[in-house]
């Protein structure tokens, strides 16, 4: 979780922010193989397309993990976050076992299948332009980090997204700054702008301007 990785930057953990992307989606962790077995790479794209989908899915988990990790954190025990929601690994919060702890490598097994099956997707699906695989491992990979931390639908709405489909990428890249940065304090009602979501985006957006 961010608030343990970069203690001093954050009081939230980064992968469910109160009052923004609400109670953690439910997902359904898979085998490792899920890259195949995406629904975009199982024909709901015609022809050769598939095989360009799942590459593009392929680059972008490839590109997204390093991030998460840093960002949501390793625990191989399971804890509860801030809001009181059985945790583990790296934002796991389903198929959870209180009973094991976890190594670092069976946890990364869990984070890229959840970003394989659920959040990459959407991601490929809404820009089209990732499917060039150099645009997936970066931008793609930024963008599938966001929507592990804000929701694929917040993400494909972005000002990234917007740009990306447009073909802008400079433009889309430099949209990481200042995006989804807040949330509101439970102890105020106040919105305030999270150092640890500032620092976030911009490691997304320097990923993401290694393609332009």
């Amino acid at each position: 979780r961010a608030c343990e990785a970069a203690p001093a930057m954050s009081w939230w953990p980064l992968s469910r922010t109160p009052d923004i992307d609400g109670p953690a989606r439910p997902v359904r962790i898979e085998p490792l193989d899920v890259v195949q077995d995406a629904p975009a790479a199982r024909g709901s794209v015609p022809g050769g397309k598939a095989a360009l989908v799942a590459a593009a899915i392929t680059a972008a988990v490839g590109a997204a993990v390093p991030l998460a990790e840093r960002w949501e954190g390793y625990r191989g025990a399971v804890y509860l976050d801030p809001a009181g929601i059985p945790t583990q690994c790296y934002g796991e919060t389903v198929h959870i076992d209180p009973a094991r702890i976890y190594s670092r490598e069976e946890c990364a097994v869990k984070l890229r299948a959840r970003l394989a099956r659920i959040y990459a997707p959407p991601i490929i699906a809404c820009v089209p332009g990732l499917t060039d695989v150099r645009k997936a491992q970066t931008a793609g990979g930024a963008l599938v980090d966001a929507s592990y931390n804000a929701g694929p639908a917040a993400v494909c709405a972005s000002p990234m997204a917007r740009h990306f489909r447009a073909g802008r990428w400079q433009e889309g890249c430099e949209a990481f700054s200042g995006w989804y940065v807040t949330a509101r304090d439970r102890r105020t009602g106040q919105r305030v702008r999270l150092a640890g979501l500032v620092a976030r985006r911009e490691d997304e957006r320097r990923l993401c301007l290694r393609g332009v």
